[in-house]
């Protein structure tokens, strides 16, 4: 038995007695769903962190800036970073006021629509499955890779160990162990990276080590990367992506789960700090196994490859088991989310008392995670059909109406409902139109942007002639009543602490890259040139 199955298994025991320890404490479905809404920043930022990277983070991101596009993930991160703040204050905080389980339901609150609530239950299990699928795929190929088990039992026992975990624990389990995972995998990969720095000429050197470096991609580390498009492609998915993590069920949906809106705030705070500093972090160790291994045939590999040969191997164990617990609790969010809208938007089954209603969620389930298990053995859905439905659709879908949902005053139910069902079909269509026809619709001209185009249109003229209801009108106000006991005001200069946080963080950041990265690239291509005349 090798040093990283040791590691598997170990990771898997954990996991697995957290999520026992945290199902002893549901009692009920707001427990099993939102974790009794008491939720602290510190659980609520791992959890959203967490969910946020994922395997993909590790594999798929990596790859892009290993392959030359450093300044554009590096780009599309800073921007979807700040989602983490204008999500909780333009809508985050204003769902957890409806004391709602779900998103859909909130929209059905909202403006007193089944309808809507089933549709956005539909769009929920769509896009949430399709990643949950390659979530799924990629933590069993990782396991297989770490065990040496065959494919079908690298994927019952990642299936296995996702669905009883979360069948008994629940929202209290997956915040519970999210947190703790993601406290892990930062740790052992900040740990990590000092050996790769070390073994590749060193973090400081990086820079002008890259420019000199036939090997390297020509021009990754300046403004506009290799390609003439890649500035424009950053700033249009960092958008995308902005508005995916400030609405979507899996990101947005957090707050639901926390104590306050204060911890919404801050928890929102920390993610967006995160997410830049440690992805930047995990790119440079990325970029740095260049000056090693260039040309790397499969560079989604580049961590894995780095795990095994640029570092000590319980280094290296532990690291490629934070990978794999990163994808098991990132599957297991996607798993409940997707569960929890069948069972109660879409199914939307009355029930005698809160314990049947309970047992029929972890019946749903559990038929939910065989029928992915199926799909996910027999490779029926490809992974490039499942990157169409995989979570910008929801943005696109509902992304506007999430926000007016809260600010406009004009946005009625059929306005609602047209806007949802428009941005989620013109999104697939135009998708389809990319992928199968080759038209170039990039940038600017993305299917998100042209679903979220249309379903603004769909909107407004759909709310013409229409005159909100009673219901909806009551409840517009009361989503912008502030709770009395949100108005402590020691809280709220708490809030300012860690609103000046993120301020001069980002002024510390700047003067960094811009010294450290812009001014040393500049100096190192002027030398390379000097050198060469």
């Amino acid at each position: 038995m090798n040093i990283y199955l040791w590691g598997v298994i170990t990771s898997i025991l954990i996991y697995l007695l957290v999520g026992f320890y945290a199902g002893r404490k549901v009692k009920n479905v707001e427990d099993y769903y939102v974790s009794g809404r008491n939720a602290s920043t510190f659980l609520i930022t791992g959890t959203m962190f967490a969910s946020m990277l994922s395997i993909n983070g590790f594999m798929g991101d990596t790859a892009y800036a290993y392959s030359g596009y450093i300044t554009s993930i590096v780009l599309i991160n800073t921007i979807c970073a700040s989602g983490y703040v204008i999500g909780p204050l333009f809508f985050g905080r204003f769902i957890r006021r409806a004391k709602v389980n779900t998103m859909p339901s909130y929209f059905f609150k909202r403006f007193n629509s089944i309808r809507i609530k089933r549709f956005a239950g539909v769009v929920t299990v769509i896009s949430l499955s399709a990643y949950f699928l390659s979530v799924i795929k990629g933590t069993s190929i990782l396991m297989q890779s770490l065990t040496g088990f065959n494919e079908t039992i690298a994927l019952l026992l990642s299936w296995g160990c996702i669905m009883i975990f979360t069948l008994y624990s629940g929202s209290k389990g997956v915040i519970l162990t999210d947190t703790i995972m993601c406290i892990f995998f930062l740790s052992v990969t900040i740990v990590a990276g000092s050996y790769v720095f070390n073994s590749t000429g060193g973090v400081s050197n990086l820079v002008t080590n890259l420019v000199n470096n036939p090997l390297a991609p020509d021009g990754m580390l300046s403004y506009k990367g290799i390609d003439n498009n890649s500035l424009f492609y950053a700033i249009t998915m960092g958008i995308i992506w902005m508005i995916t993590v400030s609405v979507s069920p899996w990101q947005a949906g957090r707050n639901l789960m926390a104590k306050n809106e204060h911890v919404i705030f801050r928890s929102g705070v920390l993610t967006a700090l995160i997410t830049v500093l440690f992805l930047f972090y995990l790119y440079l160790i990325a970029i740095s196994i260049i000056q090693i291994n260039p040309n790397m045939q499969k560079p989604e590999e580049v961590i894995i490859w780095a795990a095994y040969k640029a570092m000590p191997e319980i280094v290296g164990m532990l690291l490629l088991t934070g990978i794999m617990a990163a994808g098991l609790s990132s599957a297991s969010t996607f798993l409940s989310v997707v569960s929890f809208s069948i069972s109660s938007d879409i199914l939307d089954i009355k029930f005698k008392n809160e314990k049947k209603q309970l047992n029929f969620t972890r019946i749903v389930l559990f038929i939910f995670s065989i029928i992915i298990l199926i799909i996910a053995h027999y490779n029926i859905l490809s992974i490039r059909v499942l990157a169409w439905f995989a979570s910008t659709i929801i943005a696109a879908s509902w992304g506007y109406v999430a926000f007016a949902s809260v600010w406009s005053k004009k946005l009625t139910e059929r306005g609602a409902y047209y806007a949802m069902i428009s941005g989620f079909l013109t999104f697939i269509i135009a998708r389809f139109l990319k992928e199968y026809f080759d038209i170039p619709l990039e940038n600017f001209l993305h299917p998100f942007f042209i679903a979220t185009f249309v379903s603004i249109l769909s909107g407004i003229l759909g709310s013409q002639n229409q005159i909100k209801t009673k219901e909806e009108i009551k409840f517009q106000i009361f989503l912008h009543i502030l709770p009395k006991k949100e108005s402590n005001i020691l809280d709220y200069k708490k809030d300012k602490i860690f609103a000046w946080i993120i301020i001069i963080s980002g002024i510390i950041i700047s003067i960094l890259l811009i010294n450290y990265w812009a001014f040393a690239y500049e100096d190192a291509i002027n030398l390379k040139l000097s050198m060469k005349s």
